[in-house]
């Protein structure tokens, strides 16, 4: 605290929020701006399907983005959307059910930050989501040659995920909310966007987020390329 630092930190929902109220509030006291937590989903079937090894739930996620609002520590979510499903329908309905829920979060603590990726297969043998994947037909490489190629280091930063149950609908859906979000909820990570900056993604993007009409932003994308909108999920705070 006597070095009246500003520092930002990274978590789990379900061990935090076994923290103290008076903790919190020291932890803020001393610096905390921000804490990354991997919400990743507000479908509890999958959570569970994930084996995240704790207790994690929908209702957590939710009373827990609210909670931190109190004590003006900005609470930095992760979601991964494209989970593998029985068919593509149900594929679709996920990614549908995770975008209402992550506009609830937002409803809830405005201030909640949001990254979004798109999910990528870990290789933990054994597990249900593992076997679904290779049920699927999807193949992890096999010489390290093949991961450091630069089709799976997209797929380790969670951007092209090569998977054959998403179809480009899929993806196209994933991200074009994503650029709508950002455009209405800038992220503070990008202290290069000033007032002016922030004010205009915000009204470009408020008819598309009041709407739910994410499809084709361009205007939206071409404003975060000039403005080289800073991606925390790449580029760090």
């Amino acid at each position: 605290m006597p070095e009246k630092m500003v520092w930002w930190g990274e978590g789990r929902i379900d061990t935090i929020d076994k923290y103290s109220d008076e903790t919190l509030q020291l932890m803020r006291a001393a610096g905390c701006k921000m804490i990354f937590f991997g919400a990743e989903t507000g479908n509890d079937a999958i959570l569970k399907q994930m084996n995240k090894g704790g207790l994690q739930s929908a209702d957590q996620i939710r009373a827990f983005a609210a909670r931190m609002a109190r004590f003006d520590i900005i609470p930095e979510y992760s979601f991964v959307l494209g989970t593998p499903a029985a068919t593509r329908e149900l594929v679709m309905k996920q990614i549908d059910d995770d975008i209402r829920f992550i506009r609830e979060i937002k409803s809830i603590n405005p201030k909640t930050e949001i990254i979004i990726y798109v999910y990528s297969p870990v290789p933990t043998e054994g597990s249900e989501m593992y076997n679904n994947v290779l049920a699927s037909g999807f193949r992890f490489p096999e010489k390290l040659e093949e991961w450091i190629s630069p089709e799976w280091t997209g797929f380790d930063l969670r951007k092209n995920p090569l998977t054959p149950w998403l179809t480009p609908e899929m993806v196209n859906k994933i991200k074009d909310f994503e650029v709508v979000l950002n455009g209405y909820y800038p992220t503070v990570a990008d202290v290069r966007l000033n007032n002016v900056k922030r004010k205009l993604l915000r009204t470009l993007a408020g008819v598309r987020y009041k709407t739910g009409l994410y499809q084709k932003p361009y205007e939206l994308k071409a404003l975060q390329i000039l403005w080289k909108y800073r991606q925390p999920e790449i580029e760090g705070f």
